[in-house]
């Protein structure tokens, strides 16, 4: 059992634990093989209330094990989406009526940093291109081969000579911290896909 926790302050009894107390909820490894697609948009959990909006309640923190350029295929993330997903269709609508909708950000990470966000906020990790192309800055890009751009910009560089390139893996490791009262079954079942045949119901 996990019992890594993240606290406020020590003032809380032994024997009367904080409920509201971050604990480590799952720590796993993350790998996206070369030539793997882009994922869908998505939020790796939902809220506890469609009422009205409350404070984060479970949170991610990916930490690369590599440097991921953008031919990678790095984690791109929706800001201020956290609030969207609590009723997803007319709340995206409304934003975009009002034009508060933020421009998705495309997190370049070096080895060991470290991103970390709201579980129910949009996000997705972009395709592992690194079996084909090869990070340029724009000058390069510009100078020599054909410019992919990302949706945010930036470029990557994609001509004949790197299209023997050794393609990449992209491990991230995955820390998923929530609050003592919650309890995520979806994600983290209690039945385990290595569970021996007896103990399969």
């Amino acid at each position: 059992r996990n019992t890594e926790t993240i606290t406020a302050g020590s003032s809380r009894s032994p024997d009367k634990p904080d409920l509201n107390e971050y604990y480590l909820v799952n720590f796993s490894l993350l790998l996206a093989t070369p030539g793997c697609p882009t994922q869908s948009w998505h939020a790796d959990g939902g809220h506890t209330s469609i009422a009205t909006h409350l404070p984060c309640h479970v949170f991610n923190v990916f930490v690369p094990l590599v440097d991921v350029p953008l031919a990678m295929g790095p984690t791109e993330v929706r800001p201020g989406t956290q609030y969207h997903t609590r009723n997803l269709a007319p709340m995206m609508l409304a934003a975009r009526c009002k034009k508060t909708l933020r421009k998705s950000a495309v997190a370049e990470l070096g080895m060991g940093d470290a991103l970390v966000f709201d579980y129910r906020i949009l996000h997705r990790g972009r395709a592992n291109l690194s079996d084909e192309v090869v990070v340029g800055d724009d000058d390069a890009a510009r100078a020599d081969g054909e410019v992919d751009l990302c949706e945010e910009g930036g470029g990557v560089r994609r001509g004949d000579k790197d299209r023997d390139a050794k393609g990449r893996h992209r491990p991230v490791l995955v820390l998923t911290f929530a609050r003592r009262w919650f309890v995520d079954v979806c994600n983290f079942p209690k039945n385990s896909i290595f569970a021996s045949d007896e103990t399969i119901i």
